[in-house]
């Protein structure tokens, strides 16, 4: 990534989150890295992983920071006019945006459960740092998340035809998704 794009994604991140600019140019190459070297586009729109101030949501952030350099501010969802790209822990998925069938505030009942988990195998996925600011969407055809030390646990590229985040935002990133408000 040249010297002027990171100046100007830095720039749009100190516009967006308040950051003295030197952070801000910290995060954008570290977000750059962790993409993948793939450029972030410039409309893109990113909704920050909500996480609670219980201990089971301290221990899931404090992890998270030290294992993946990931967690409160960092961890979150990037929707852009062609997909919504998922990224907590060592968890990536890239969701297209013709597949999401639906979007919604999410009543599931959570608990005190934090992280990245599989529900019973049928594609059904949650990504939270708390129980609160909970958005579900509805994948088809579903996507494919990849192996990785968060997912584990199944034996190859599992499914994913449900997905229920924690944002510190999800009414914007409802709207965002359904195109209901231009995306910057």
């Amino acid at each position: 990534m040249s010297h002027d794009k990171i100046s100007q994604a830095a720039r749009t991140r100190m516009a967006q989150t308040g950051e003295p600019y030197a952070a801000a140019r910290r995060a954008v190459i570290r977000e750059h890295r962790a993409a993948g070297e793939r450029i972030p586009s410039p409309s893109a729109k990113w909704f920050a992983i909500s996480y609670g101030d219980d201990w089971s949501a301290r221990i899931t952030d404090s992890l998270d920071r030290l294992l993946f350099r990931a967690g409160r501010g960092i961890s979150g969802v990037e929707v852009d006019a062609a997909e919504i790209r998922v990224r907590m822990g060592s968890f990536k998925l890239d969701i297209p945006r013709t597949s999401v069938r639906s979007v919604r505030r999410s009543q599931a009942r959570v608990g005190r459960t934090t992280g990245v988990h599989s529900h019973g195998g049928r594609g059904r996925w949650l990504v939270n740092g708390s129980a609160e600011g909970l958005a579900e969407l509805v994948i088809d055809p579903p996507c494919r998340v990849s192996p990785s030390i968060d997912t584990m646990f199944g034996l190859g590229p599992s499914r994913v035809s449900q997905l229920t985040v924690s944002l510190d935002d999800p009414d914007g990133f409802i709207a965002a998704v359904e195109g209901n408000v231009p995306i910057r």
